[in-house]
C-alpha cells in the first residue's frame, strides 16, 4: 500500500471536516428558522406583535380585529398619545412631555394594602422603570402609521438578586385609550416565576392574552390625595369597581392633588414602627420597593423613635 504523504494527509483530513462544517452549519440555521416559526406562530396566535422592547420591559401591540379578546373592547380605541398629549399626535417637541407626564401617573398609582404610610402609595414601578416604559411607549406610537389606534400589552420584569437568571417577579397589564380615557387593566402584579435553566427573553415575554380577574393579587392601590382623573374603572354591566383595572381621564394629566370625596372617613388604626418596619421589610423581600427606596423609608421610620 502506498503512503501518503504529509501533504495529502492534510488534503484529506480537510476534506473529512467540510461536511462535519456543513452539517453543523446547517443544523443552527435549521433551529434559528424553528425558533423563528414558533414566535411567529405564537404571536398570531394571541393576535399580538411586537412594538418595542428593553432588556426588561417588552410591549406588544393589539391590533382591531374580529378576533379581538371582548375585554379589550377594541371599538373605542383612540391612539394613547391624543390621551396622554390630549389631541396632539406624539413628534419630537413632544416627546419631553409626554414622557414627563406618562412618568406622573406612576407617581400616583401603587401596590394594595402597603400600611407603610396613608398618604401616599408604594410606587408600582421605580422611577426608572417608569421612564423606560414611557421611552418604549412613546417610540411605539410614533410608529403607529396616520394614528391607527391600537393597544399594547405590557410585561415588565424584575431579576431575583438571590437566583438571578432562574427567578423573576414579573407584571402583566394593558394599556387602552377610550373616550373615557386612558385604561390600564392589570393581569399580574409581581408575580414570581421559577425557572429549571438559564430563562430566554421568550419565555418571559410570550404569554397569551386573557381577560384579567380581580384579585388581592393584581389589586392597584389609590391614595385619597391624588390629582383629579385618576380612579378605579368598572364598565356599566359591572357594577362594583375593579381594583386592577384604573382609569386615567384627560384631565389628570395637568390637575393639581385634591382629596377625593370619599364621605366619613374610617379611623385608621396607627401602626407601631416594629409593624411598619416588618412591613417595609416584606415589601423589599417581594421586590416592590427598591433597596434605595427601602433605607430611605426606612431611615424616616427611626426618625420617629
Amino acid at each position: 500500500m502506498r503512503k501518503l504523504s504529509r501533504r495529502n494527509w492534510e488534503k484529506l483530513a480537510a476534506c473529512l471536516k467540510k461536511p462535519i462544517r456543513a452539517k453543523k452549519k446547517n443544523l443552527k440555521l435549521l433551529s434559528f428558522f424553528l425558533t423563528l416559526l414558533f414566535t411567529i406562530s405564537c404571536l398570531s396566535s394571541q393576535r399580538k406583535g411586537m412594538a418595542s422592547s428593553s432588556d426588561s420591559i417588552v410591549l406588544y401591540y393589539l391590533k382591531k380585529s374580529s378576533d379581538t379578546p371582548p375585554f379589550l373592547q377594541a371599538e373605542t380605541w383612540l391612539p394613547i398619545a391624543t390621551g396622554v398629549l390630549t389631541g396632539a399626535g406624539p413628534d419630537q417637541l413632544d416627546k419631553t412631555e409626554f414622557l414627563s407626564r406618562w412618568e406622573k401617573l406612576f407617581k400616583f398609582t401603587g401596590v394594595a394594602d402597603t400600611g407603610v404610610l396613608n398618604s401616599e402609595p408604594i410606587r408600582l414601578f421605580t422611577e426608572e422603570e417608569s421612564s423606560r416604559l414611557g421611552e418604549l411607549l412613546y417610540q411605539a406610537e410614533a410608529e403607529i402609521p396616520d394614528g391607527l389606534p391600537q393597544a399594547y400589552q405590557v410585561i415588565i420584569k424584575r431579576e431575583d438578586p438571590i437566583r438571578p437568571g432562574l427567578r423573576i417577579r414579573r407584571t402583566v397589564f394593558y394599556i387602552r385609550n377610550s373616550p373615557e380615557g386612558i385604561i390600564l387593566e392589570f393581569s399580574e402584579i409581581g408575580q414570581v416565576l421559577d425557572f429549571q435553566t438559564t430563562y430566554s427573553f421568550r419565555d418571559w415575554t410570550l404569554i397569551p392574552i386573557v381577560k384579567p380577574e380581580p384579585s388581592s393579587r393584581n389589586s392597584i392601590y389609590l391614595p385619597e390625595i391624588r390629582p383629579e382623573g385618576l380612579d378605579y374603572f368598572s364598565f356599566e354591566s359591572e357594577g362594583e369597581e375593579a381594583r386592577n383595572r384604573i382609569l386615567v381621564k384627560n384631565g389628570f394629566w395637568t390637575g393639581n392633588p385634591s382629596k377625593k370625596n370619599v364621605g366619613t372617613p374610617t379611623k385608621k388604626i396607627p401602626k407601631t414602627i416594629e409593624d411598619r418596619l416588618r412591613t417595609l421589610q416584606e415589601l423589599l423581600d417581594k421586590g416592590l420597593i427598591s433597596k434605595q427606596e427601602y433605607e430611605k423609608k426606612k431611615a424616616e421610620i427611626l426618625k420617629e423613635l
